[in-house]
């Protein structure tokens, strides 16, 4: 068994029937949101990626937590100070982040409309699982970044 199927059980063996799940848009996600739907579990799944929500949607009967906001079809994202004010009324137990860097065990992101939207997911969630290999920055770089969390 793979690294990553070993992760992915572990996961799946740990989420609860009706828990809030988010997930940003990352092919791993895919694979995850697969796993848990061959599964039979019924999870509430909350992103501000379009693609996410239109996979789920297409694919799955799991419950779509829609954020309200503004869609960026270049970023394929939903933006907005209401994006943040939908996810803060929910309690996520994951939320499957991608970070493009990181330094020592924070995570950063370059775009700031996605960093705030991140930070927001991150603040509410019992546990962060980040589902890419982010970079390392350099420490002089650090300012050029907006802060997304830390493990």
């Amino acid at each position: 068994m793979t690294t990553m199927k070993k992760y992915i059980n572990y996961i799946i063996e740990n989420i609860n029937i009706e828990d809030v799940i988010a997930f940003d848009n990352h092919p791993v996600t895919y694979h995850i949101i697969d796993e848990l739907y061959e599964a039979k579990f019924k999870i509430s799944v909350i992103s501000f990626s379009t693609d996410i929500i239109k996979y789920v949607a297409r694919y799955t009967d799991f419950n779509i937590i829609m954020p309200n906001g503004k869609v960026d079809n270049a970023l394929h994202i939903i933006t907005g100070a209401d994006v943040i004010q939908t996810f803060e009324r929910y309690r996520i137990r994951y939320y499957f982040a991608t970070a493009p860097y990181m330094a020592d065990k924070v995570l950063y992101q370059t775009l700031p409309e996605i960093a705030e939207i991140q930070l927001a997911l991150y603040n509410r969630s019992e546990k962060l699982l980040i589902v890419n290999r982010p970079a390392i920055l350099k420490h002089h770089r650090r300012q050029d970044y907006s802060y997304i969390g830390e493990f």
